[in-house]
């Protein structure tokens, strides 16, 4: 977050021919910097979102996958990106993970058309960052409240669809990334769905998971696992980056894992 702020991160459309699922992205500092899946760009050609968390070293200029969430524009609004503050939410992160690469573009935007039918708005481009949310100040400052201290560092969401379990780095990166977070969270929301979960089931299962490595050419080392759960996370010299895991609520934990 502070590299973005401090204008050492520099995004911009592929050169030449740009294309739709990659975006130049240089670390324009002496650190790593940590690019979270599901964080929204603005700007260039049009709106988009980090695919899979990726790691880069100090320094370096990298290509990196990302899916477009503003299908109706292709035409430059600014030379750049810039970061935006909200996240995609939980359903569109777990449903391109539920399918093959291929596949993930379309699902993403199926998956922002919905949002928009069930909710009688309309955006002109089908940008997901237009969708405006009917949750007030004081209802969201309550929910921070609730889920931000310094004990923290990883958050469980149990979602109409989909419960998903995210760790992060340290507290202050798990504040700035849920905070983006909060909104996308609510939209599903049905407020008198409010069960009783049982942490340790989830706990549980991702003490028992295992997870393949991905091969990439990144700092970080990914792992992606793709059961009845799915996931991805990213260490760096040993330490935990960042973790998403998604289960869905047909799981059902008595016939699945002893």
């Amino acid at each position: 977050g502070s590299l973005v702020s401090n204008d050492l991160v520099e995004a911009t459309e592929l050169e030449g021919n740009a294309e739709v699922n990659k975006i130049t992205v240089k670390n324009k500092s002496d650190n790593y910097l940590v690019l979270h899946d599901g964080e929204i760009i603005v700007g260039a050609k049009q709106n988009r979102t980090i695919d899979k968390s990726i790691i880069l070293n100090s320094n370096e200029l990298k290509n990196v996958d990302v899916l477009c969430v503003e299908k109706g524009r292709w035409n430059y609004t600014s030379s750049e990106f810039s970061q935006h503050n909200t996240k995609l939410s939980p359903e569109i992160r777990y449903s391109k993970e539920s399918t093959n690469q291929q596949n993930k573009q379309n699902a993403v935007w199926h998956e922002i058309d919905n949002i928009y039918h069930n909710s009688d708005q309309f955006s002109q481009s089908s940008d997901f960052c237009e969708f405006k949310e009917e949750n007030n100040e004081v209802f969201l400052n309550t929910i921070k409240s609730k889920i931000f201290n310094n004990q923290y560092n990883g958050l469980f969401v149990k979602g109409p669809q989909v419960c998903f379990l995210e760790i992060f780095y340290d507290a202050n990166i798990y504040e700035d990334q849920i905070t983006k977070s909060i909104k996308s969270f609510l939209i599903n929301k049905n407020k008198k769905n409010y069960q009783k979960v049982n942490i340790e089931d989830y706990l549980k299962i991702l003490k028992n998971s295992e997870w393949n490595k991905e091969f990439t050419n990144s700092a970080g080392q990914p792992f992606v696992i793709n059961d009845k759960v799915k996931g991805r996370l990213i260490f760096l010299k040993g330490q935990l980056v960042h973790l998403i895991l998604y289960f869905h609520n047909k799981l059902n934990f008595g016939d699945t894992y002893d």
